[in-house]
């Protein structure tokens, strides 16, 4: 099995098979077949979990044991499914186990998420809203209070906003990775962010 190092490999050819072909190929016992998902998934994976855990040594270990596990359990995968939904429920559960037993109260970094150095980007390609959000970006304190509260959600409501928001999956992708129906995704992303709001406009 291949390791992973954070960093992308450009020295293969593309591989144009699809995702179902090379499990496939996985299940049949050509073990190089999880070079190929790693070198397609492995990076978006990283900046998911990232995001998620706020610790880059803990991403690389969740997304080597997220691999790992795709390996170990290639013969359980059915074709029919989607691959990277699969692969994203396998590494949610790790974020999920990993939050329990270290009991953290911080997952998501803001600074991954402002699109500039200094993290005075706007907020509004996170939590697009009609009640004048847009008018919190102008204080870099309310980016420190806004952190704070999205490291304070509810583990369901974070993900879907992190999926939907931040990843940019669409409410039907959401919803195969969450194991939940697409209007649930739309309503625990308006539930983050109308928490966010009322918490905020309290504090502010």
């Amino acid at each position: 099995m291949s390791s992973f190092n954070g960093t992308p490999e450009n020295n293969s050819a593309p591989d144009n098979r699809s995702d179902g072909e090379i499990m496939l190929a996985l299940q049949s016992g050509q073990d190089k077949a999880l070079d190929a998902l790693m070198r397609r998934y492995k990076q978006q994976l990283f900046h998911f979990v990232t995001r998620y855990t706020r610790d880059e040594d803990t991403s690389y270990d969740i997304v080597q044991e997220t691999f790992f596990r795709v390996y170990n359990k290639a013969e359980s995968f059915n074709p029919a499914y989607k691959f990277k939904t699969w692969l994203y429920q396998i590494a949610l559960n790790l974020c999920r186990d990993y939050a329990r037993k270290k009991k953290l109260q911080s997952f998501v970094s803001l600074d991954t998420w402002m699109g500039s150095d200094d993290g005075s980007g706007s907020l509004h390609d996170i939590l697009t809203s009609g009640e004048n959000i847009e008018s919190l970006t102008e204080h870099r304190q309310t980016l420190k209070l806004l952190k704070n509260q999205i490291d304070r959600l509810p583990h369901k409501l974070k993900t879907a906003l992190i999926l939907f928001a931040l990843e940019g999956h669409s409410q039907e992708e959401c919803a195969r990775i969450l194991g939940i129906t697409p209007k649930t995704v739309e309503m625990r992303v308006y539930r983050a962010r109308k928490t966010l709001l009322q918490t905020l406009s309290k504090k502010i």
